[in-house]
């Protein structure tokens, strides 16, 4: 099946197109923010409102007794929530909020002034600025000359004033300076107007991170958005194939994937359901040849156990050992045969067991029956009332086998206990021992055919290991689940859990 559209390639187009995405609304961001990134703490809106800001005050100021500018700054704080004094040439406090800059934002000021002075005044390293005019500071009962208005430019537009922000860390805070022309304001040397906010986010005049946060918050949600039906749809099919996997490391090979991918994922679906299909036919097939080869030896090995047990009767004392012997070894053949036979039924009925309602009490007593010779006690806790969907005769193998295995390990440190209790819609039918237990390396290998704990035990002390593969495959067929876990502080604990039904009506 060859791929159309490889994941990897769509994974590659995707993670593309969505930092594109990403990329263009930043840009957009960027330039209906600041225009352009020269000076990122003054957006393009911010430098727009302080250009309107600054004529404005210019205006006010050229209007108004020097004395009363400190109110008109004092407005202008309050307006914009930051603290802001104007400055001279040498970095020296004339009015407004008593700020004290440091010696960066001093130095920053002085230079502005350096590479900007006024028209005709003299500059350049060492050159002092020209002093004030008389006017600047009036004599008593003089009266004050004529205010001049801002005079634009010669497009009938005021240039734009330079301005830039700093940010200092001792005190932390952020400085505004706006240098303003002198001529508006009847002096002599252009001023530096200083604003003082300690953070971002306070005043309009500067960056609001805010807005930020929310794109950034919106990237985020978006990113989400975008990613999530791709990330969803892998996840989904990926999830589908763990479970089928999953099942068929358990032996049930009945899964059928239905994805109709065209990706590598679709592919490995259909890899998948092709291995579960041979796996089923391999499984199927070993299990019914072990089922013909025992039944197809099960007749010649009783009739040479009826021979044997003939010859025993008919041969001398000199003999009699030897048969003895061999009839043993031909008696153990024969019950070697008939477990690969149960086994192989009990596995190859799943597909044909047809399930009704069980009494668990009934199933237990009638197990317990089959064990009734054996030696040990039994201790039976299980509600007559509790019900299971099943077949009552797997069931009651199933059971009869736990029992003997329990009986045959651990008969001697104790009773047997077989319990049963409703959790939800399951009924868990235990038998627990107080026996030495299993290694956990080996708990998952108890219900493998031919599987021993200990590899040292004979046919006699450690049977076929085939008990607890047919209790598997029996429950397994009632669409049970079978666990086996270690008791604390010691024994053997196996659990069946099987599908809880109501209890038939009674006609």
């Amino acid at each position: 099946m060859k791929t159309r559209f490889p994941l990897f390639a769509r994974l590659l187009l995707w993670f593309f197109v969505n930092l594109l995405v990403l990329i263009a609304g930043l840009a957009l961001m960027v330039r209906v923010q600041f225009g352009s990134l020269d000076n990122w703490l003054l957006p393009a809106s911010s430098q727009n409102e302080i250009q309107a800001m600054s004529v404005t005050l210019i205006g006010n100021l050229g209007h108004s007794e020097r004395s009363d500018w400190g109110g008109e700054l004092a407005q202008l704080s309050v307006a914009y929530k930051m603290d802001f004094a104007l400055f001279d040439y040498r970095g020296q406090w004339l009015t407004g909020a008593m700020l004290k800059p440091p010696e960066e934002i001093r130095r920053a000021m002085i230079y502005a002034q350096a590479n900007h002075p006024p028209p005709g005044s003299p500059s350049g390293p060492g050159m002092a600025p020209p002093v004030s005019p008389p006017s600047f500071n009036p004599q008593p009962g003089e009266p004050p000359p004529e205010r001049e208005a801002p005079r634009p430019s010669s497009g009938g537009k005021i240039p734009d004033f330079p301005k830039s922000v700093l940010r200092t860390t001792a005190p932390p805070a952020y400085w505004l300076l706006v240098r303003l022309p002198p001529e508006p304001l009847q002096i002599a040397a252009p001023v530096t107007l200083v604003g003082m906010t300690p953070s971002l986010g306070i005043s309009p005049l500067l960056f609001n991170p805010k807005p930020w946060i929310a794109v950034a918050a919106g990237i985020i949600l978006f990113s989400i958005l975008f990613w999530f039906p791709l990330a969803r749809n892998l996840t989904r099919s990926i999830t589908k194939m763990t479970r089928a996997t999953e099942s068929i490391a358990e032996g049930r090979f009945d899964i059928q994937l239905t994805d109709s991918r065209s990706d590598e994922l679709g592919r490995l679906s259909h890899a998948i359901n092709r291995m579960a299909g041979r796996l089923k036919d391999f499984v199927t097939g070993q299990k019914r040849f072990l089922g013909d080869a025992a039944h197809e030896l099960c007749s010649p090995l009783a009739r040479m156990e009826i021979g044997l047990e003939i010859l025993e009767g008919r041969c001398d004392e000199k003999s009699l050992p030897y048969v003895r012997d061999v009839r043993e070894e031909v008696t153990h053949m024969r019950k070697l045969a008939n477990e690969l036979l149960r086994f192989s039924k009990a596995s190859l009925e799943e597909s044909h067991v047809k399930l009704a309602p069980v009494n668990v009490a009934e199933m237990v007593e009638a197990a317990i029956h089959l064990e009734k010779s054996k030696v040990g006690s039994i201790e039976v806790n299980v509600p007559r009332d509790l019900y299971v969907r099943g077949d009552f005769e797997l069931l009651r193998r199933a059971v009869a086998n736990l029992l003997r295995n329990a009986l045959r390990y651990a008969g001697d440190a104790g009773p047997i206990s077989v319990d049963a209790r409703q959790e939800q819609d399951a009924v868990v039918v235990t038998v627990s021992d107080h026996g030495p237990g299993v290694a956990p390396g080996d708990l998952g290998k108890l219900f493998d055919p031919f599987y021993r704990v200990d590899s040292s035990r004979t046919s006699e002390t450690g049977g076929t290991g085939l008990g607890l593969a047919i209790v598997k495959s029996g429950v397994e067929a009632c669409g049970g689940v079978v666990g086996a876990a270690n008791r604390i502080p010691h024994g053997l604990e196996i659990r069946l859990r099987l599908t809880r039904v109501e209890s038939p009506v009674v006609r």
